[in-house]
């Protein structure tokens, strides 16, 4: 037998890693059907969990952001909503952590993100803190009140406007 003859008798001889005869065919067919089958649960579901996720983040986001435009109008001091705003702000921030930072955790390119996120949610608190505990000289009060209102606002924002977007297009 010349080599060519060999090459083309290994071709035609059943390989162990290939299906032989019809119930092995189908039971791969069955095999790879569940596979894809659980494949798509498991994409829909993320895609529900991430949804969730994000549909929740822009709820409160927004809430918050009606609430601030409340306490901006305020003229002067500190507004008197400001300690329940801080709370509801929180509330948000902990929610956050608890669901949309573990998502985004998941994806390497997605931990400075966190990361910056963590450390500018929990840099305004202290700051609303600072504010609510009257740590601001008297006569900054009103201006200082307002630039860390403002501070809120622009973290709320982004999230609306650079976060959701960003996760909506890496976590589907």
């Amino acid at each position: 037998m010349t080599a060519s003859d060999q090459d083309h008798a290994s071709q035609n001889r059943p390989s162990q890693d290939h299906p032989q005869g019809p119930h092995e065919i189908n039971q791969h067919g069955a095999e790879f059907n569940a596979n894809a089958e659980k494949l798509r649960h498991d994409e829909a579901q993320a895609h529900e969990i991430h949804t969730a996720a994000t549909d929740a983040l822009i709820a409160r986001s927004r809430a918050l952001r009606a609430t601030l435009q409340d306490l901006h109008r305020v003229p002067t001091g500190a507004p008197e909503g400001l300690p329940a705003f801080r709370e509801a702000f929180q509330a948000h921030y902990a929610a956050k952590q608890a669901t949309v930072h573990p998502l985004l955790e998941r994806h390497d390119k997605a931990s400075v993100a966190v990361v910056r996120d963590r450390e500018d949610g929990a840099q305004l608190l202290r700051r609303l803190d600072d504010v609510i505990a009257g740590k601001v000289a008297v006569e900054g009060m009103t201006l200082t009140t307002q630039l860390v209102l403002g501070e809120v606002d622009q973290y709320l924002l982004h999230e609306e406007r650079d976060l959701v977007p960003w996760m909506q297009r890496s976590l589907h």
